[in-house]
């Protein structure tokens, strides 16, 4: 087998060490003739998934070198350079790639992000409307997964938070992730009443904490990861909650993020509003269809997450963005005639609206943003 294909492999089943060596081996070997331009930015996004941004730069210069005609190039230059703050040098290199004839909507993710950076806020605003509208012209027209009903939802009913669910996942024991959850664990009673916190989580998670949420009124589901999986498919689990018969409402959540006031405001607002799904956007990196951690529905009418994964096609090569891909794939075709959207950046697109004028946050501030610094000690 081709070293090639033995480090994709090894990276599906998120063996990353394994498959940079490999990787790095067919660059090494592959003679200046025999190396692609899939090959170089294959492992650029392996360095990049190691987080050394500073070898997967070095490594797509070298590939831009060979190949200064390829879009793909720039592109992930770019995005590479906003993992290290370079805002300019991410805006030079999207504008590169659009110039070679990019129609990767990642481009217009990225420019989003780096022109919000630098203040340039117009401009922000119009790469990420851009990219929103390139999203839904490669998903929108896909078949549903399942029609929707034709009676309307069933009312929201506080009396029975068990039924109204907000799912988190979890693994492992960062702080980053722990303290939010935790908070929101204690905050639930007093900003959420009615909802109930489930957590989808593996054994890797310490038994201790794991009994602290459970004190509080917690659902834990334990998980596994089958061994064949790569461990962002894990990010999936908490999608489990939308094709669960007894859920009658879900919201599906970051564990890093904290529920706040503007988020209950915006819930609300859905409840009433008659449409069977919910969406956020409130930052100007919220240029995907459906964040992961920013949307919710009416329970029993998406189908398991294994069906989801049978739809998934992969526009890009997979990663931790996966629950946002499979989402653009295969959710957002089903719903997107029926879901409240709730955007302050890029308001009106997609048939977007304003978030209601209750509960503004601070400055800088958005929905789902990581909040575990808001903990950390001063000084």
């Amino acid at each position: 087998m081709p070293d090639r294909e033995r480090a994709r492999q090894a990276y599906a089943r998120g063996a990353l060490a394994e498959a940079i060596l490999l990787q790095e081996g067919v660059l090494q070997e592959g003679g200046p003739h025999g190396i692609e331009p899939a090959d170089i930015l294959f492992l650029g996004l392996l360095l990049h998934g190691a987080r050394r941004f500073d070898d997967a730069i070095g490594v797509l210069r070298q590939g831009i070198a060979r190949f200064p005609a390829d879009p793909a190039m720039h592109e992930n230059l770019a995005v590479l350079s906003i993992a290290i703050d370079d805002s300019q040098a991410a805006i030079a290199a999207c504008l590169r790639a659009l110039a070679l004839g990019s129609d990767s909507p990642n481009v217009h993710d990225c420019l989003s992000d780096a022109y919000n950076r630098v203040g340039e806020t117009e401009q922000a605003i119009a790469a990420g409307r851009a990219a929103l509208q390139a999203k839904d012209r490669m998903f929108g027209g896909r078949p549903a997964l399942v029609a929707m009903p034709t009676a309307p939802p069933m009312p929201f009913d506080p009396a029975n938070p068990a039924e109204n669910v907000i799912a988190y996942c979890l693994w492992g024991n960062e702080a980053r992730y722990c303290v939010p959850l935790l908070e929101n664990v204690r905050i639930l009673p007093h900003l959420f009443p009615g909802w109930s916190i489930r957590l989808y989580h593996d054994a890797s998670v310490d038994p201790g904490f794991l009994g602290q949420l459970q004190a509080h009124g917690v659902d834990l589901r334990p998980m596994q990861l089958p061994a064949h999986m790569p461990p962002h498919r894990r990010l999936l689990w908490r999608f489990a909650a939308a094709a669960d018969p007894g859920v009658r409402r879900f919201l599906i959540r970051d564990a890093d993020s904290l529920l706040s006031v503007k988020e209950r405001v915006a819930v609300d607002a859905w409840l009433q509003s008659g449409y069977r799904f919910h969406a956020m956007r409130d930052w100007f990196t919220h240029t995907d269809l459906l964040l992961a951690g920013l949307w919710g529905g009416v329970g029993g009418i998406l189908p398991p997450v294994e069906a989801m994964l049978a739809r998934y096609t992969a526009w890009r090569v997979e990663n931790d963005h996966v629950d946002q891909d499979l989402l653009a794939e295969t959710v957002w075709p089903t719903i997107r005639q029926d879901v409240l959207i709730h955007d302050s950046v890029f308001t009106g697109c997609l048939g977007s609206v304003a978030f209601p004028p209750y509960g503004a946050m601070l400055p800088g501030m958005h929905i789902g943003q990581n909040a575990f610094h808001l903990f950390a000690p001063a000084g």
